[in-house]
C-alpha cells in the first residue's frame, strides 16, 4: 500500500515543529497548529496541480530529489532560519528550495496566492507574513517527503508521476474540509471532487455551462469588490481552471479596427504560447479614458545595479522583479518554457497600432539599464491581445507589438541578439475578455528571461 502523503507531511509537522515554528515566527503554537491544518492541504493541492500541468511532474521529480538529497527534513532550523525571507533569499541551500517552492506555489494559485493568505490568516489569527512563511515552508517539506518516499522505493520520473497520482482522493478530500471555502481556490486545476463542483454551481447560478469533457471551470465575470471575502472566493473559485498560470499583467489596446493593423510574418505561427506565471498577484484599475488597466507598482524604491546604476521603481514594477531574479545566483532559468513570464507593467500602445505610446519609454529604458548591469542575460518578448478582432490580426498585431517593444529596448544600447520576440494573438487570456476591464489586461507584453 503507498504510503499517504497527505499523512506524512501532517505528522512531520507535529508537536516540536509546532513549538519550532512558533518561536521562530512570534506566534502562539495553537495559532500555528490552527494554521498548519490548512496550509497542509493547500501545498499538496498546489503541488498536485502542478503535476498536471506541461512539465510539472518532472519539475517536482526533480525538486524533490533535490530537497531529499540536501536532507532538508532533518534541517529544520536553516528552513526555519529562512521564513522571514521567503520572498527574496533564504539562507544555504534549504533557502533555495525554500524560494523556489514558494514561487512555485505562486505560479500555480496566481492571485489566489494573496487570496489564501488572508483567508488562514484570518481564519487561524496570525500574521499573514506567518502565512506566507509556513506556506513557503510546506512546499519543501513535502517536496522532502516525496523525495524520501521514491527514493526508498527505487521510483523513477514516471513511477514518481503515478505515486503522486494515487494521492489525488487524500488531497481532494482534504481540500474540501478546509474552513471559510479556501479549498475551492484549486477548483480545476486537476483536482476535481467538490471543488469542481462548486464551480459548477456558480456557473448554473450564472447561466453559463461550460463544454462538457473538456475543462472543469466555469466563467464568470470577474467581481471588483476585493473586499467581499465570499463574494471573491466564489469568484476565484470559478476562474481557477482557466487561469493556469495568473500572473502580473499588463495593458495593451484591443485592435478594433482592422485598417490600423499591419502585416507580419508572424501570421504563420500555429504553436500554442506559452502560459504566465506571475511572481506576485497585482492590483490596479481600469481606465476609462485610455482604454487601459494601470497596474499598481508600489512606493518608489531605490535599486543600485551591479554596475553602479540606480534606478527609481516601484516596489512591485516589473524592473524590480527582473532585477531580484538576475541578481539571486539561487533562482534558475526553468528547462520549461511556460515558466518565469512577467508583465511589462507600464508599456502601452496607440489604439490598433503596434506603435508605443510616450509613457512607455521610460520603463524599456530601465530594461535597457539592467540588461547592461547583467551583460550575459537574455529575454524573450512574448505579445499577447484580447479576442476582440479576427485571429490572425490579432496574431499579426501581437508580434509587433512585441518586436516594437524589442526594439526600443535595442535602441537603448542592447545587442540585438540577446533579445527575441513572438506574438501569440489572443491565446492564454488572463483576464475575461467580456469585460472593458479583462479585454485590457489580456492586451500585453511577457517577458521571459532565457539566459542569467
Amino acid at each position: 500500500m503507498s504510503q499517504n502523503l497527505l499523512e506524512l507531511v501532517q505528522n512531520y509537522f507535529g508537536g516540536a515543529t509546532v513549538r519550532q515554528a512558533s518561536t521562530a515566527l512570534g506566534e502562539s503554537e495553537s495559532s500555528i497548529g490552527t494554521a498548519l491544518r490548512s496550509i497542509v492541504p493547500l501545498a499538496l493541492g498546489g503541488l498536485f496541480a502542478r503535476s498536471q500541468q506541461p512539465g510539472g511532474t518532472a519539475e517536482l521529480f526533480g525538486l524533490a530529489s533535490q530537497a531529499h538529497t540536501n536532507g532538508i527534513l532533518n534541517n529544520l532550523g536553516s528552513l526555519l532560519g529562512g521564513t522571514s525571507s521567503v520572498h527574496t533569499t533564504a539562507p544555504a541551500t534549504d533557502g533555495g528550495l525554500l524560494n523556489k517552492g514558494a514561487e512555485l506555489l505562486r505560479s500555480v494559485l496566481g492571485t489566489h496566492y494573496t487570496t489564501a493568505v488572508e483567508g488562514v490568516s484570518q481564519q487561524a489569527g496570525v500574521r499573514e507574513s506567518t502565512t506566507g512563511s509556513l506556506l513557503g515552508m510546506a512546499v519543501p517539506v513535502a517536496l522532502g517527503l516525496l523525495g524520501k518516499h521514491a527514493a526508498e522505493n527505487n521510483l523513477d520520473a514516471n513511477g514518481f508521476g503515478s505515486y503522486l497520482s494515487s494521492q489525488r482522493s487524500s488531497i481532494t478530500g482534504a481540500l474540501e474540509g478546509l474552513p471559510g471555502g479556501l479549498g475551492t481556490m484549486l477548483s480545476g486545476l486537476g483536482l476535481g471532487g467538490a471543488a469542481a463542483g462548486i464551480g459548477s454551481t456558480v456557473a448554473a447560478a450564472a447561466g453559463r455551462t461550460s463544454e462538457a469533457g473538456r475543462t472543469a471551470y466555469r466563467e464568470v465575470e470577474p467581481r471588483a469588490t476585493p473586499s467581499r471575502w465570499p463574494w471573491l472566493l466564489l469568484a476565484l473559485a470559478v476562474l481557477a481552471g482557466l487561469f493556469y498560470f495568473m500572473r502580473s499583467c499588463n495593458k495593451t489596446p484591443e485592435p478594433t479596427e482592422p485598417a490600423t493593423t499591419t502585416t507580419t510574418t508572424d501570421t504563420t505561427v500555429t504553436v500554442a504560447p506559452p502560459a504566465p506565471a506571475p511572481a506576485a498577484a497585482p492590483t490596479g484599475h481600469f481606465d476609462e479614458a485610455s482604454g487601459n488597466y494601470i497596474y499598481d507598482t508600489g512606493a518608489n524604491t531605490e535599486v543600485k545595479l551591479p554596475d553602479g546604476t540606480v534606478l527609481n521603481v516601484g516596489s512591485s514594477s516589473f524592473e524590480l522583479r527582473l532585477f531580484n531574479f538576475l541578481n539571486d545566483k539561487t533562482q534558475t532559468v526553468s528547462a520549461d518554457k511556460t515558466q518565469g513570464w512577467m508583465s511589462l507593467d507600464r508599456v502601452y500602445f496607440n489604439t490598433g497600432k503596434s506603435t508605443l505610446t510616450a509613457e512607455s519609454q521610460a520603463q524599456l529604458k530601465n530594461v535597457a539599464a539592467i540588461l547592461k548591469a547583467f551583460p550575459t542575460a537574455a529575454l524573450k518578448f512574448g505579445g499577447y491581445t484580447d479576442n476582440k478582432g479576427k485571429a490572425a490580426m490579432n496574431m499579426a498585431l501581437s508580434g509587433d507589438r512585441a518586436k516594437i517593444a524589442r526594439a526600443a529596448v535595442v535602441g537603448n544600447g542592447i545587442d540585438g541578439g540577446r533579445i527575441t520576440a513572438e506574438g501569440y494573438g489572443d491565446a492564454h487570456p488572463i483576464a475575461s475578455n467580456d469585460t472593458p476591464e479583462g479585454r485590457a489586461q489580456n492586451r500585453r507584453v511577457d517577458v521571459r528571461v532565457t539566459k542569467k
